[in-house]
């Protein structure tokens, strides 16, 4: 047992010592429970978290909901790590990806949907022909600081000579904003949101507010790539109250998902597979399967999300549960020692035992032969006693000696070759 346990042992601390060093390239477990950074209560961005976080919850994964500002807040929140993930209109990030915070650098996972720039005007306003120039001068609300929708409202005024110092700007959530132009208090109001956010369907459907036509979309595209054109086609919203009463081009940025650049890649995984159940069948403005896409991206897509748009999901978490695949997938390594060294001690561990235990079988041998040697050059009857005393002495010692049955006819012959040596000594003198 003690050969059995030193020969083995031995072996299974190399092996142990095979999983320690391995396990130091093991990822972590994802987390359970993230963070998101969205935008005001009504918009589109917390009605998506919302679905996001039941799928999620399906999962193990509880998701925090973040209500900001908007966009550029989002961003600041990501770099200095008050959020893992965060809603971002593209073309607001422009500024901010090469800037690091805390070390935090940014990665795009995705971008999901279309978020058109909405300009609704009171009616006290709309003309016969309404352009971006007649803005001039009026009380426009712009968004709040922090948000989207006030970067990519002062790019398009600002490409028509509209500031803040020939134009009253004011900085209203989107809910205030609305509540002021129904009640007349605004001329005009900006906001980036999607045709599906309660916010937008509420104005569309009032008689008292008219959506602007941006019939120059396609010249702002040209200019500016993270913007798209899209068309809002007339009784689309309402076909028994033809709303809107004609197509409408409007101005669309596209709404990006963003991450710090230390998410876990099951996790990065997982939610890549949520944004396509999510919204993979399209919408007004997008075609089935044009969302979740890589483009639109403000910062680098991250490269399991670039992975997952190559191939697709990993082959684990296409058929296993979340958590299992990952269980899975961290024993995989696991399998490099299992390979490189459980295999081949499986063959060498017996080979060494066994010669662990015939080397005690024949260090007797090495006393047997010195006795036979010692009959060779002194045959006197004083060297025979002494001789024979020793080899008396082997044969107790060797009684004694613990060996597994499976080698006892190798020790039954050293007892032969014992007792041979025995007759050579008690043989008389010629």
């Amino acid at each position: 047992m003690k050969e059995y346990l030193r020969v083995f042992g031995l072996g299974f601390i190399v092996i142990l010592a095979g999983f320690l060093i391995t396990f130091q390239f093991v990822k972590p477990s994802p987390p359970t429970a993230i963070s998101m950074a969205t935008g005001s209560s009504s918009g589109a961005y917390v009605a998506y978290a919302k679905r996001y976080k039941a799928l999620l919850a399906e999962q193990g994964i509880e998701l925090t909901i973040v209500h900001t500002e908007g966009s550029i807040e989002n961003i600041q929140r990501l770099q200095s790590g008050d959020v893992d993930i965060a809603f971002v209109q593209s073309g607001t990030g422009q500024a901010y990806k090469n800037v690091a915070h805390n070390n935090h650098q940014l990665v795009s996972l995705a971008s999901v949907y279309y978020e058109p720039l909405w300009l609704f005007m009171s009616s006290s306003v709309v003309g016969e022909s309404v352009k971006t120039a007649d803005l001039l001068g009026k009380k426009v609300a712009v968004g709040a600081q922090g948000s989207g929708t006030r970067a990519l409202a002062e790019v398009v005024l600002q490409n028509n000579g509209i500031t803040a110092d020939n134009t009253n700007f004011v900085a209203f959530s989107s809910d205030q904003a609305a509540q002021l132009l129904l009640e007349g208090e605004l001329d005009y109001m900006f906001l980036v949101s999607s045709v599906e956010s309660p916010l937008v369907q509420q104005l569309l459907m009032e008689a008292s507010v008219t959506p602007f036509d941006f019939e120059r979309a396609k010249a702002y595209t040209k200019r500016y790539r993270f913007l798209s054109e899209t068309q809002l086609p007339q009784g689309v919203v309402n076909f028994q109250q033809n709303i809107p009463q004609t197509d409408i081009h409007l101005l669309s940025a596209a709404a990006t998902i963003v991450a710090t650049d230390n998410m876990h890649p099951a996790l990065a995984t997982l939610l890549m597979q949520i944004f396509e159940q999510v919204h993979k069948e399209g919408g007004i403005l997008e075609e089935p399967s044009q969302f979740p896409s890589e483009h639109y991206l403000d910062f680098p897509i991250d490269n399991d999300a670039k992975r997952y748009f190559d191939y697709g999901p990993p082959l684990l978490q296409r058929y296993l549960p979340f958590w299992v695949a990952v269980l899975v997938n961290q024993l995989k390594v696991f399998l490099i020692p299992l390979v490189a060294l459980l295999i081949p001690m499986m063959r060498i561990l017996p080979i060494l035992y066994r010669w662990r235990i015939r080397s005690r079988i024949y260090r007797w041998y090495e006393e047997l032969r010195d006795i036979e040697l010692h009959i060779k050059h002194d045959v006197s009857d004083e060297a025979r006693a002494r001789l024979l005393d020793q080899l008396e002495k082997m044969h107790h010692r060797l009684m004694a000696e613990s060996i597994p049955l499976s080698y006892h006819d190798e020790l039954y012959h050293l007892r032969v070759h014992m007792e041979l040596v025995r007759d050579n000594l008690q043989q008389p003198k010629v």
